[in-house]
C-alpha cells in the first residue's frame, strides 16, 4: 500500500480538492483506495457524503482502543471508501505530543490497512506539530499545494526546512502548483519558470476553476459532475503523473 498525504502549512490553497479528485481518480483506475480525514473541519469527509462517525474521537484513536477499520464507511464510488473526520481531531496533536513513540502512533494506526487497499491518501490540517511530523514520516509522498505566488512559496520553503529536520527523505516531497491563474503574470512565470523550492514537482499543475468551488454544490469530485471541463483533466493529469513518479 502506498501513502500519500496532501499536506500544506497554509489554508486555502486547494489541499481537500485535491486529496478527493486524487482518490476518486485513482479508484476509477482500479485502485482499493481509503481516504483518510484528518482535518477537523471534516471538508474531505463532507464532499464524499459520507456520515460522520460519532466514535471516531480522537483520543480512542491515538489510544488504539478501537480498530480503526470499524470506522471506515463506503462512498457513493466504487473501490473508494472513506475514515471520517471528528472535530475531536483538533486536539490530535496535544493527545500524540502525551502519547509514547509519538511519531510513530500514526504509522502504527494505518499498517492495518494494507492488507485491504492499494492507496491510503491522507487529507492533513495545516500547521507543524506532532502529527505533522507523524504524517511526514508515515508518507511514501508528501503532495504539498503551492499556489504561484511569494508567499506560498515561503510556505513550502518551511515544509522543506520541516521536512528536513525530521530526517524525511527530499524524494519523498511532492509540490506541485495549484489555484495558478494563468491571467496573472505572476502566475505565469513562475509557472514557466519554476524557482528551485519547486524541485520535485510533477509537470501536472491545476488552475484556478469555479468548478472546484462547485464541488461545494455537487458534494462530490470534479470528474463524477463535470468530466469534461479542464479541472477535471487536470486532476486526472496529476494523478497520472503522481502514480508514475514524474
Amino acid at each position: 500500500m502506498q501513502t500519500w498525504a496532501l499536506y500544506s502549512l497554509k489554508g486555502g490553497v486547494g489541499k481537500t480538492a485535491a486529496a478527493v479528485n486524487l482518490a476518486w481518480e485513482a479508484a476509477g483506475a482500479g485502485r482499493r483506495v481509503l481516504l483518510w480525514d484528518l482535518d477537523p473541519q471534516g471538508a474531505a469527509t463532507w464532499y464524499l457524503r459520507t456520515d460522520d462517525d460519532p466514535g471516531m474521537a480522537a483520543k480512542k484513536v491515538v489510544a488504539g482502543k478501537v480498530p480503526l477499520g470499524r470506522h471506515v464507511r463506503p462512498s457513493r464510488y466504487a473501490r473508494l471508501d472513506v475514515l471520517p473526520a471528528d472535530f475531536s481531531f483538533r486536539h490530535m496533536d496535544a493527545l500524540l505530543k502525551a502519547a509514547s513513540g509519538s511519531k510513530k502512533v500514526l504509522r502504527r494506526l494505518i499498517e492495518p490497512f494494507s492488507e485491504n487497499y492499494h492507496l491510503l491518501i491522507l487529507d492533513c490540517p495545516p500547521g507543524i506539530g506532532t502529527l505533522a511530523a507523524g504524517i511526514l514520516r508515515a508518507a511514501d509522498q508528501v503532495l504539498v499545494p503551492t499556489v504561484p505566488t511569494p508567499l506560498s512559496l515561503r510556505a513550502l520553503e518551511r515544509v522543506r526546512e520541516f521536512a528536513d529536520s525530521e530526517n524525511v527523505p527530499e524524494a519523498n516531497l511532492r509540490p506541485f502548483y495549484s489555484l495558478v491563474d494563468r491571467r496573472k503574470r505572476l502566475h505565469r512565470d513562475l509557472l514557466e519558470h519554476p524557482p528551485e523550492l519547486m524541485r520535485g514537482a510533477p509537470k501536472a499543475w491545476i488552475g484556478y476553476s469555479a468548478d472546484v468551488e462547485r464541488m461545494g454544490e455537487a458534494r462530490a469530485p470534479i470528474g463524477a459532475f463535470a468530466p469534461s471541463s479542464p479541472a477535471a483533466s487536470q486532476f486526472h493529469r496529476l494523478w497520472k503523473a503522481l502514480d508514475k513518479g514524474r
